[in-house]
């Protein structure tokens, strides 16, 4: 199997098995702090001509926010059981919508130019190098120029990037972290990468890296996590 698809299996049970148990409810705080950044000084009736879409949106657990705050919003998913969930999540409990599609990442379902910010948070790490390549091109490709790309995601520093007990996929990616006394074990293919990959794979698909930000936490088994908030543009 892919790692591509078996990221998708993974997930995709979960929230068949989990629903809305199968992750957090409330928006991560480094997307706000950008979304606040950026548009938050914006009058209300002004955001909903600002198109931002979340790759990866889950049950809709960031999407709720960005729809409730005005925006334009739109969320990908490649799993249709998260999908579902999204749907009952935004409409029954915060009354709010979204332009919800399944689909891949790597073959954005949507024209060129056509979004102001894209958005992921933890799901583009779970695309190999060669995916996560296309995946940025396809970014790049949907989003208006001087557009917004935030994303975050695991960074080399964090304790299963060495001791995942799991096999390499290439040089930044594991099959999983198979080992489960550490962290965000087996959620199958798992990327952790530097600033200075970052800056490469960037560079390589013509995005701009406008800042990146070390985000790390200790669980109370003493296993260190870190995360990267990288913040790019259409340049």
């Amino acid at each position: 199997m892919k790692p591509l698809d078996k990221a998708i299996e993974v997930f995709d049970k979960q929230y068949q098995d989990h629903g809305m148990r199968s992750q957090r409810s409330y928006p991560n705080e480094s997307l706000i702090q950008f979304v606040a950044g950026n548009y938050f000084k914006m009058p209300l009736a002004d955001r909903k001509n600002i198109r931002i879409l979340e790759l990866g949106c889950g049950s809709g657990a960031n999407l709720w926010m960005l729809s409730k705050e005005g925006f334009d919003s739109y969320g990908i998913d490649s799993s249709q059981a998260g999908i579902e969930l999204a749907e009952q999540h935004l409409r029954v409990k915060w009354g709010v919508e979204a332009d919800l599609q399944k689909g891949s990442f790597t073959q954005l379902p949507y024209s060129n130019d056509f979004f102001d910010a894209v958005v992921d948070v933890v799901s583009l790490q779970h695309l190999n190098l060669d995916d996560s390549h296309l995946a940025l091109q396809e970014i790049r490709r949907v989003l208006k120029q001087e557009g917004a790309f935030f994303s975050y995601r695991l960074s080399d520093h964090s304790v299963m990037y060495e001791h995942s007990g799991g096999g390499r996929i290439d040089a930044a990616t594991v099959d999983n972290i198979a080992d489960t006394t550490q962290p965000l074990a087996n959620n199958g293919p798992v990327g952790f990468w530097s600033p200075t990959l970052t800056h490469l794979m960037y560079q390589k698909a013509s995005l701009g890296v406008d800042a990146i930000e070390r985000i790390g936490r200790t669980y109370s088994s003493g296993s260190y996590v870190e995360y990267l908030a990288i913040v790019g543009a259409k340049n």
